[in-house]
């Protein structure tokens, strides 16, 4: 999809350039089988949104059977396995690791990594070769970096300022709106305190010397370098470094413009349906609100994190609005546009349980909307983000699911090539999914338990 962020591409090429001498080995016999199958496949699914069959050969014309083959298996499941799936894991860690400063409480800081995981609209995206989710991932690991120089677990140290502004300006490469957010790290770096009596509150922006502006200077010069090779490239291309795919695509409608936010108007009720299902997929986000504004009562050691996850959260969905609001096309794209701000809201949910006189209600309704918010999003990953159809006015995923249980592309494709039975292999595949999360969080489970 030419009109995205050129970042995926780039980390998926080298990935593409290993897997393609696979299928120079494969025998012709071996692939002459496999497409038979796929294409016999495609006939028992149902019409594609042009009406069109979904066959593999009607789809790439003028490629070979192996040519096909490889496109369906590397940018299907290799790509997104080694790019989406790995990087976008990478903020779960962080989450969990940070946790740690915001709870003492092990179970609960599994258990919030947990729902962040697998409870927001992270996990079905990032289960898609899409890039926002890597974005995510690089700036927060931004922000990790900085939250730890804050607390004094880190030197501050020009040289962790850089690689820190370098990961801020990287994720441009697959979000260019991550540029603008970089700003908002650069305003939290300015709110770490100082021994100085001097200024306003003890912050940076009032007590700026030689030295600090030398610091703030090469966090600067990390986020520029990836900037201005994102520039330096689109020049390479389109001979103007402001110039992205977007500016060439055929679809003219498509052509979006900063101007046109003065055509912003809000839209009927109706169509609004969008943001509402952004709270229905996100349910614990809401508990990780209530948390952020217990945190900005308490008014602790992380007040000032609290204060600057509240700008971005606020900051984000105002765009995420004026988006909505101003092109009315894509306002089902307002839950993507939205995810920036989940590991940081996140961090706080642990707020919304301490301290509380119902400490023991809450702790059961936040279990509950948790694994309601696990299972809602598992249903998202196997089939869509919406669940109402306006035209029938009927639930569509729920009953889906009631009928025929758990569903992977993957898996059912898998099951009716080797002529096996979809929902006992989709079981099976949910097994091992399982399996794999317990065998890598176990050492932490055990720590818990000693």
């Amino acid at each position: 999809y030419s009109g995205q962020a050129p970042g995926i591409s780039f980390v998926s090429v080298p990935i593409y350039t290993i897997s393609k001498p696979i299928f120079h080995i494969l025998p012709q016999e071996t692939i002459d089988f496999a497409f038979s199958k796929l294409e016999s496949y495609g006939n028992t699914l149902p019409v594609d949104y042009w009406g069109k069959k979904k066959i593999l050969s009607s789809y790439f014309t003028g490629l070979s059977k192996r040519q096909i083959l490889e496109y369906v298996f590397i940018s299907g499941f290799i790509l997104p396995v080694f790019t989406t799936f790995l990087i976008s894991a990478l903020s779960a860690i962080l989450v969990y690791m940070l946790l740690k400063r915001f709870t003492k409480n092990e179970k609960l800081r599994l258990l919030i990594t947990l729902f962040y995981a697998f409870g927001t609209i992270i996990f079905p995206l990032s289960t898609q070769f899409l890039e926002r989710e890597i974005a995510v991932a690089l700036t927060f690991a931004a922000f990790f970096m900085l939250f730890r120089m804050k607390h004094n677990e880190l030197k501050l140290k020009g040289s962790i300022l850089f690689w820190s502004g370098m990961l801020a300006g990287l994720s441009a490469w697959f979000d260019y709106f991550h540029l603008f957010l970089s700003g908002f790290l650069l305003l939290y770096l300015l709110s770490f305190p100082t021994t100085s009596k001097k200024g306003i509150g003890g912050l940076w922006v009032f007590n700026l010397n030689k030295s600090r502006i030398l610091l703030l200077l090469k966090f600067g010069i990390g986020i520029i370098i990836p900037t201005l090779l994102l520039f330096a490239y689109f020049y390479a291309i389109f001979d103007d470094p402001f110039a992205t795919s977007y500016t060439h695509r055929i679809v003219e409608t498509s052509n979006h413009k900063i101007s046109d936010i003065v055509n912003i108007k809000l839209p009927p009720i109706a169509d609004m349906y969008p943001i509402l299902l952004f709270f229905i997929n996100n349910l614990v986000i809401l508990v990780a609100f209530y948390g952020l504004y217990m945190a900005l009562l308490k008014k602790d050691a992380y007040y000032h994190e609290a204060l600057y996850a509240l700008a971005f959260i606020t900051f984000i969905s105002i765009y995420s609005l004026a988006i909505a609001f101003t092109y009315p096309s894509v306002l089902v794209q307002f839950q993507r546009h939205m995810t920036p701000m989940f590991p940081y809201a996140i961090l706080f949910l642990s707020y919304a349980l301490m301290g509380n006189k119902k400490e023991n209600r809450m702790k059961a309704v936040f279990v509950i909307i948790g694994f309601l918010s696990i299972f809602i999003n598992w249903m998202n990953a196997q089939f869509d983000l919406d669940h109402f159809d306006f035209e029938s006015k009927k639930l569509v995923m729920l009953p889906y699911f009631l009928k025929n249980g758990p569903a992977s592309s993957f898996l059912d494709t898998l099951a009716w090539v080797f002529s096996l039975n979809p929902l006992l292999l989709n079981l099976a595949g949910l097994v091992f999914l399982v399996a794999v999360i317990y065998i890598i969080w176990r050492p932490y489970l055990r720590s818990q338990v000693h």
